[in-house]
């Protein structure tokens, strides 16, 4: 369970078990261990970056995932490989080049 506050608000913890319990009723009961709280990361833009960073060769960054990186994850990873590997990828990665911050691109805010 996660909140955006600096520390773990119970009650609000509470409410998200018990309707996590009412749409998943295999969950009641089930005792949580640990709790987190914390900021996520996200990009201007609200885009992820997933791309080579062309001032350091060799390097190549997947971040800004606003929180859907465990979603989203296996299909970044596949792009990443295709990227690193010269691979076609499944989807044109221009629009998540790191560079679009610096290169006088049009952010786009939806």
């Amino acid at each position: 369970v996660r909140t955006l506050d600096p520390a773990p608000d119970t009650h609000i913890l509470d409410v998200a078990k018990k309707s996590l319990e009412a749409a998943f009723p295999a969950f009641a009961g089930v005792k949580i261990l640990d709790q987190w709280a914390g900021l996520i990361d996200v990009t201007p833009d609200v885009v992820p970056v997933i791309s080579p960073v062309a001032s350091w060769p060799g390097f190549h960054i997947a971040t800004g995932f606003s929180g859907h990186g465990f979603g989203i994850g296996p299909a970044a990873g596949q792009l990443m490989a295709d990227i690193i590997t010269g691979d076609r990828p499944l989807i044109d990665p221009k629009p998540l080049r790191f560079e679009r911050f610096t290169d006088g691109s049009p952010l786009i805010i939806n």
